[in-house]
């Protein structure tokens, strides 16, 4: 019987965005169980979108973990996916039991513990020996847990290696989540630990509100709130930053592992000169803040954070590039045949699944980040859709559409910049830099549709090479050398005269030239980048001097 309903389940068709409706409806469920059970200090329901959002990525990591690992063992992944999701609602039945036993009494919590005693708890877990923070009803719900993946695993590979390997890495991996405050505290304390528990909290609290957490999430309610409720806001932002991070690396792992072709041909897809053409604004745009004295990094928190938000604008990059290639795809037959649509290696279904997943990193790792941050990953998102699908498909509109695109990476400019900066004002920010980076790059960006002058013809996009025809390249290398000639009046620095004279006339040759190669631009624009930087700090040492 048991076999029959893991085959049923098996060979149930699920898309990627019915999994992830079914995993955000299980854990809503949860979250009301719990903050029945297992009231807050505060005695109120934590239903505020920090505290949700933190919750959601530890339940994600978890069954990410339980599914990745039950994949490895069983050589299954897609069906492991399948049968994790089908069982996950085991989890309501801690805070269930909780409440028929305690009647919402005792609190379930992270493990707060020092080495040794971390030790010990790792051994009494399993025996339901009492642990700080884990509530019998915990213990009987991963008890099940694990005996219906072990029953899975059973089934698969009858093999009881396999199930003894399977529970034993499960086990190590929700301890290891479940211990994430005590190991940081472990961690940065390696040769001066402390004795008491209490130090682990103070610890944190400390990290928080020297990071630039402090400001990106916190500030404008600082003295609404008590200092524990604070603080506790805090926590949900760092820990939702580190499950996030665990939970994007364990996703990519699970796709290399269940199609290790398809996600090759999707990471190939991402196009990797052009993701770092859109990140190195928002890259140079921190340098720019922490020079210039707007703010700066405080700790290894302001290190995850800045890895939050370039996973989140990979996302978001990613996102763009599916929604253009699911709508592009008559295009791409002509002029990007190596594309994984063309060449059939993905489904439009894949593709659009893929988009959903990519859509969900972008929001919920920029959310981790910060109200700025959040909102400009936003104004991508948009600008991404409205740039490539019906009914607006601004793409088909001369300069138009490259107008947009500037918009983008003003946000990811002014996502670097606020990230960094303490003083979220936004004319902290050069109003006229704004304006220039919005010029420069509606000018400067036409060189990317050269490529598609065939495909773009046929489907009356209205591209700047493709509306000027035999002209069309040399119009766009005009727009390319006057956007380059503008960069210095706008940083008001005429030294980048120096670097902007020559890059102009040299890109204006290569879109010009033929045949045409478009990452010789790419490299180009790189090369004025770094040329500015060192122009700025040699005129800078030539002032001290």
């Amino acid at each position: 019987m048991i076999r029959g309903i893991i085959e049923k389940i098996e060979n149930t068709k699920i898309s990627i965005f019915d999994w992830i409706i079914g995993f955000i409806c299980i854990v809503f469920v949860r979250f009301l169980l719990e903050s029945i059970s297992s009231p807050s200090p505060s005695g109120m329901m934590p239903t505020d979108p920090y505290t949700l959002i933190h919750y959601g990525l530890f339940f994600l990591a978890v069954i990410l973990g339980l599914i990745f690992i039950t994949g490895y063992f069983t050589k299954n992944f897609v069906g492991s996916s399948k049968f994790i999701l089908f069982i996950f609602p085991i989890m309501w039945t801690a805070p269930l039991i909780d409440l028929s036993l305690n009647r919402g009494g005792q609190a379930m919590s992270y493990i707060y513990a020092l080495p040794r005693e971390l030790f010990f708890n790792f051994f009494k877990f399993p025996f339901f020996i009492p642990v700080n923070g884990i509530t019998f009803g915990m213990n009987v719900q991963i008890a099940v847990l694990f005996i219906a993946i072990a029953s899975y695993v059973w089934i698969k590979t009858g093999s009881y290696k396999n199930i003894f390997f399977t529970i034993l890495s499960s086990y190590i991996f929700m301890f290891v989540l479940g211990a994430i405050p005590s190991l940081l505290y472990i961690i940065s304390h390696a040769n001066n630990i402390g004795i008491t528990t209490s130090q682990i909290s103070l610890y944190l609290e400390d990290v928080i509100l020297k990071s630039n957490i402090f400001h990106n999430t916190l500030h404008e309610g600082a003295f609404s709130v008590s200092r524990f409720r604070f603080f506790q806001l805090g926590f949900d932002k760092l820990m939702s930053q580190i499950l996030f991070v665990i939970s994007f690396f364990i996703t990519i792992g699970f796709f290399w592992k269940s199609d290790k072709q398809k996600l090759s041909s999707i990471l190939k897809n991402s196009r990797p000169i052009r993701i770092t053409y859109y990140l190195a604004p928002l890259i140079i745009a921190m340098g720019y803040a922490v020079f210039f004295d707007y703010g700066t990094f405080y700790s290894w928190v302001d290190i995850l954070g800045v890895i939050c938000l370039l996973i989140s604008w990979f996302g978001m990059w990613m996102y763009s590039v599916h929604i253009n290639d699911i709508y592009d795809i008559e295009i791409d037959k002509i002029s990007n045949t190596e594309r994984p649509l063309p060449e059939n290696i993905i489904s439009k279904e894949d593709m659009i699944g893929s988009s959903y997943i990519f859509f969900a990193i972008a929001i919920i790792g920029s959310w981790c980040v910060g109200f700025y941050s959040f909102f400009f990953i936003l104004v991508g998102l948009a600008v991404a859709y409205i740039y490539s699908a019906p009914p607006l498909r601004l793409r088909r509109i001369t300069l138009l559409s490259s107008f947009v695109i500037s918009i983008v990476i003003l946000s990811a400019t002014l996502s670097g910049f606020f990230f960094i900066s303490i003083d979220k004002k936004i004319h902290t920010f050069p109003t006229l830099l704004s304006l220039g980076i919005l010029i420069f790059y509606t000018l400067q960006i036409n060189f990317k549709d050269i490529k598609d002058i065939e495909g773009d013809s046929k489907q009356d996009v209205k591209t700047l090479p493709v509306l000027f025809k035999k002209n069309g390249l040399k119009i766009t290398g005009i727009c390319f050398a006057i956007s380059y000639l503008l960069v210095p009046f706008f940083l008001n620095f005429y030294a980048f005269y120096v670097v902007s004279i020559p890059t102009s006339l040299i890109g204006y040759k290569l879109i010009t030239k033929k045949p045409y190669n478009e990452k010789t631009i790419f490299l180009l624009h790189f090369l004025f980048l770094i040329g500015l930087i060192v122009v700025f700090f040699i005129s800078k040492l030539l002032t001290k001097i």
